[in-house]
């Protein structure tokens, strides 16, 4: 048997959807994590604060049955040419909006809605580093001719490191980094950081292909190659302080995942922590696991350490497998990811 106790940690970077799907998911996150990074990728997405504040909203009605309170979204606007740089000044200087997303038109989930690439924003990301806010970029190209497992390192070649050259003031973090490269890029720069998901952790492109395509493994980027994995394990397990745990959990529901074609995203929300923590466990690393939870994030970003605590315990004796789905109001059904972690970790509030 393995105990451990670390600080409440935080996920910085959620979907948490809207209405129905919002209400169905939110306390899988707000009974496990402090601070959660929300995503803006909404139809219509987020793209000024009056819109923040009232998702927000939402999601803090939503929690208040669950956490009591402690759950603390950060909400994210959608980087597009709607965004008044007023208003985003005074949003962000009120602790309305804690970032801008940039997605690549047609990357993932209502990414569609996006318009131009990262040179395209430059008054907006000069803005934002004047006033030290960070921006957040799916980095993933969506030109037909690179490869769908080239994609990342493609993006942050021929668009990233460009930027980071007009911007060196700009702090950026490379969300749910899923490639070796995207790993020596960060390490190479100060100004990047960078979140990894469980999934991408756990998981390499034969767990997603070999047998037959899993759908619910299917996510954007997409996972890659058993070495791309060792190595964002290695970054991960060794406690580097510019990595930190974003879930990137996206729930879909089976209807959308198992038709023609799989939408793209893993809700990991309710067992993200546990299968992080069985990463960690097979490395030889458990004792850094709170660096890269609970730690690593709060440095990024600026925000208070952690006072609370979790006691996470793993044993291999036989225990009843975990709910491997939820189902919402109107009865969709959504597929949990890390169940067979969930059946070796119990996770206690202290």
């Amino acid at each position: 048997m393995v105990t451990i106790e670390i600080p409440t940690p935080d996920d910085w970077h959620l979907h948490l959807r809207d209405d129905e799907m919002l209400k169905a998911v939110v306390g899988a996150s707000a009974q496990t994590y402090r601070y959660a990074m929300v995503m803006p990728n909404l139809r219509p997405p987020l793209t000024n604060t009056t819109d923040a504040v009232a998702y927000r909203q939402r999601i803090l009605d939503a929690a208040a049955a669950v956490d009591g309170g402690a759950f603390k979204p950060l909400i994210t606007l959608f980087a597009s040419a709607d965004i008044d740089l007023d208003d985003l000044r005074a949003g962000f200087a009120a602790g309305d909006v804690a970032a801008v997303k940039f997605y690549p038109a047609g990357a993932t989930t209502n990414s569609d809605q996006a318009a131009g690439g990262l040179a395209e924003f430059n008054s907006l990301f000069e803005a934002m580093a004047d006033m030290g806010m960070r921006l957040l970029v799916h980095a993933e190209s969506t030109d037909p001719e690179v490869d769908v497992y080239d994609r990342e390192a493609v993006f942050l070649e021929r668009h990233v490191v460009p930027m980071l050259e007009r911007l060196p003031g700009l702090s950026v973090t490379i969300e749910h980094v899923s490639t070796a490269a995207g790993v020596d890029l960060v390490m190479g720069h100060d100004q990047l950081a960078a979140t990894i998901t469980p999934h991408h952790l756990a998981k390499d492109r034969g767990d997603l292909l070999a047998s037959g395509l899993k759908p619910d493994l299917y996510c954007k980027p997409i996972i890659n190659s058993p070495t791309d994995r060792r190595r964002l394990v290695e970054v991960a397990t060794a406690g580097d302080s510019s990595f930190c745990m974003g879930t990137d959990s996206a729930p879909h529901p089976t209807t959308a995942k198992y038709g023609p074609s799989a939408a793209a995203g893993v809700f990991n929300a309710a067992y993200g922590l546990e299968a992080v923590a069985e990463v960690f466990f097979h490395a030889g690393q458990i004792d850094n696991l709170a660096k890269f939870v609970s730690h690593n994030g709060v440095g990024i970003y600026g925000v208070e350490p952690p006072v609370g605590r979790l006691r996470l315990t793993r044993s291999e004796a036989e225990a009843s497998a975990p709910p491997d789905r939820l189902v919402t109001e109107s009865g969709d059904e959504v597929v949990h990811f890390g169940v067979d972690a969930a059946a070796l970790w119990t996770v206690e509030v202290l």
